[in-house]
């Protein structure tokens, strides 16, 4: 039996089987006797054939079915943030604020805080959904008077005892990073959005290690420590913070911190080198006119004024810049159940606002200040987005979320004039 070959249209799949002797000798072409297509003989194409020789036409073979498209993922849901309060509402809270605290000698500012945050997250909303701040004036007003209390020793101290004094601002600064802890916990588990509250998980050893230790290693190094310490301490206070159930997580790396330093470094010593020239042209900013009056005294040259206004505008585009820097790299490297935030705040923005607001609290007496930090306000959270790539119907409520917990330590950091509050 002659050998039989296999000859398949790729065009319509038809099939046929001839012998082998019948291919002329170096063929690289066939026509389709079905569809006239013409098709190269190839190893698909042509191949050994495992039937017997009939004479007969292969019926054709239906085409192999194509592998399933893998589905593409769905790209990434635009969440912004806005923020919807009005100077005009603002200035009504903050004047009766005001006013309150100063006729009850301070006794008000525990209503004054609700009122004020209540304000402020009541008009921030994500995806047009506001945060609700769910604080109880009572609780924060026991932690005042606790608060006050310590104030008032520490002040008799100094004019009683200036050791005295000494050992409550010791034990005040010993205890901060357990009073930072406690006012954290105490915000996050007031603070809702979509009927979720936020929490904060206690660590006390982490704490003392990043608000304590660190800081004074840090100052042994001469500041080469700084970021590293800097960048422990946001990963702890973002970290161990949650929303519901779902802890927020921070991918930022201390080599992006060193490099923010860096960055740092290098425009300061940009812009401090034109400066310690025009010092120098000026002697040193102590030059003096001899203005020699009646009295026959010496006055200071206006040019002595030069060197001054140059090194304050210095140290704040040092400040804007660093502080623009480092809020974007901590809100860009937080994510929460596979979204991530988006920070995209300029240095020439905030060191506008900032001169503009300075200047409108100036000229206005401080009347101005609601509209400037309602303006301030408004631009940061309309440069800041969430990319929700996972959403946010899949988070639920902790076990446990609605855990009262005192206010002492907020109160006590506000009267001291300690910073808790929670900002990136």
């Amino acid at each position: 039996m002659a050998e039989q070959m296999s000859i398949l249209c790729p065009q319509c799949g038809f099939r046929k089987d001839v012998p082998k002797a019948l291919i002329p000798e170096g063929a690289t072409r066939a026509n389709c006797p079905r569809c006239q297509h013409a098709f190269a003989l190839n190893s698909d194409t042509l191949s050994a054939s495992a039937r017997p020789a009939t004479g007969l036409p292969t019926p054709p073979q239906p085409p192999s079915p194509s592998p399933p498209l893998r589905p593409t993922a769905p790209s990434p849901r635009l969440l912004n943030f806005s923020f919807t309060g009005s100077a005009r509402d603002y200035f009504g809270i903050w004047i009766v604020n005001t006013l309150l605290k100063l006729l009850t000698f301070g006794i008000y500012s525990a209503w004054a805080k609700v009122r004020k945050r209540r304000f402020f997250y009541g008009s921030t909303t994500l995806h047009d959904q506001p945060f609700e701040y769910l604080a109880d004036p009572l609780a924060l007003f026991k932690g005042w008077l606790i608060a006050a209390v310590a104030f008032l020793l520490y002040a008799l101290g100094s004019r009683v005892s200036p050791l005295l004094s000494i050992a409550v601002g010791l034990v005040i600064f010993a205890v901060f990073p357990w009073l930072m802890v406690r006012s954290h916990m105490f915000n996050t588990s007031n603070s809702s959005h979509r009927n979720i509250r936020f929490s904060f998980r206690p660590d006390y050893s982490q704490a003392y290690l990043v608000y304590a230790a660190l800081p004074i290693v840090s100052m042994m190094t001469l500041g080469l420590l700084s970021p590293y310490t800097l960048f422990r301490q946001r990963k702890f206070m973002i970290e161990s913070s949650s929303y519901g159930a779902t802890p927020f997580a921070f991918t930022a790396t201390v080599k992006q911190f060193y490099l923010l330093a860096l960055k740092v470094v290098l425009v300061l010593a940009g812009l401090a080198l034109p400066i310690i020239a025009l010092v120098a042209l000026t002697g040193g900013g102590l030059a003096v006119a001899a203005a020699a009056g009646s009295s026959g005294r010496w006055a200071p040259s206006g040019m002595a004024l030069i060197p001054l206004f140059c090194f304050l505008l210095l140290y704040f585009i040092i400040i804007v810049y660093a502080q623009t820097l480092l809020t974007n790299l901590c809100w860009n490297a937080t994510r929460l159940a596979g979204n991530h935030f988006r920070s995209t705040l300029r240095t020439r923005d905030m060191a506008l606002l900032f001169v503009t607001n300075a200047l409108a609290i100036l000229f206005s007496f401080g009347l101005l200040m609601p509209w400037a930090s309602v303006r301030l306000t408004r631009y940061r959270f309309d440069r800041l987005a969430l990319l929700a790539d996972g959403g946010l119907d899949g988070i639920v409520a902790a076990a446990g979320n609605g855990l009262r917990v005192s206010a002492t330590g907020e109160e006590i950091g506000d009267v001291f004039g300690m910073s808790m509050d929670i900002a990136l």
